[in-house]
């Protein structure tokens, strides 16, 4: 159910204002600004959200001055899933970061184009002017870990992401190198879970495990719609199992790498 409070469904309300005021059904917006009508319906709606190009030809069709476009500034402050501006905070304070990624690089080790056709496939909505801050934000995100009080990140991932195309094969290449580079880092430990691992207990998740300098453990989860805090003991504890049990599973530094090094080779074939 959609929320008719939240800032997508009132833009929506704005948008059959206007439409209303106008003197046009759905079906004729439809036809004189090039964009379907189940757009404008689930727009008006709020179960859609609004592209900038959609807002624009309203405004211009529905003469209203610019006003929806204007209204759709509340999606930058939405710019995080819900939930990650607050792990933003809470992984700047941590003193490590033990990380379990089944379906892609974890964001901290991306590079700028790996980052950028993760972004562009799942906010296909989104103009190319947002996609590059949200590039820029991750990108500008991964500072901390240079610095002196550094955290220490751990992070185990599936040989599925390391394998899994995404970009051209040049995109790939660079970011495993990046990845190479990575584990050099006195403080950034990366291992691969090998495919024939077979069923494990990461299998159907990601997750990160952060543990603030006073200790505390909290873990973080994350699905399409947001992000969740497990902080509980007894929900923290399976989670914590959980992690071990992956790391346990999988290949020592070393190993990791070479298995990064032949999957590297085997791109370049490819070409």
């Amino acid at each position: 159910m959609v929320d008719p409070y939240s800032p997508q469904a009132i833009w929506g309300r704005e948008l059959r204002h206007y439409r209303t005021k106008a003197g046009r059904t759905q079906a004729e917006l439809a036809g004189r600004i090039n964009f379907s009508e189940s757009l404008i319906s689930g727009a008006e709606t709020g179960q859609i959200s609004a592209s900038v190009p959609f807002a624009k030809a309203c405004d211009l069709e529905l003469d209203t001055g610019g006003a929806l476009l204007r209204a759709l500034d509340f999606r930058k402050a939405q710019r995080f899933p819900t939930g990650f501006a607050e792990y933003l905070e809470v992984e700047k304070k941590s003193g490590m970061i033990r990380w379990y990624e089944g379906l892609c690089i974890p964001g901290l080790l991306q590079t700028p184009d790996y980052a950028r056709e993760l972004l562009r496939a799942g906010r296909p909505g989104d103009t190319d002017e947002e996609i590059e801050a949200l590039r820029t934000t991750r990108m500008e995100r991964k500072a901390f870990l240079a610095e002196p009080d550094a955290p220490t990140l751990w992070a185990v991932v599936d040989e599925t992401v390391l394998r899994r195309p995404i970009g051209t094969a040049k995109t790939m290449h660079e970011q495993l190198t990046y990845l190479l580079d990575a584990i050099e880092h006195p403080k950034i430990t990366i291992q691969a879970l090998p495919f024939d691992t077979g069923a494990h207990a990461g299998l159907t998740c990601s997750f990160i495990l952060l543990t603030l300098t006073d200790g505390v453990t909290v873990a973080y989860a994350e699905d399409l719609t947001g992000g969740r805090f497990i902080e509980r003991p007894d929900d923290l504890g399976h989670w914590v199992a959980c992690y071990e049990s992956i790391k346990s599973s999988a290949l020592p530094v070393k190993q990791s790498a070479e298995l990064i090094r032949r999957i590297m080779g085997e791109i370049h074939e490819r070409e």
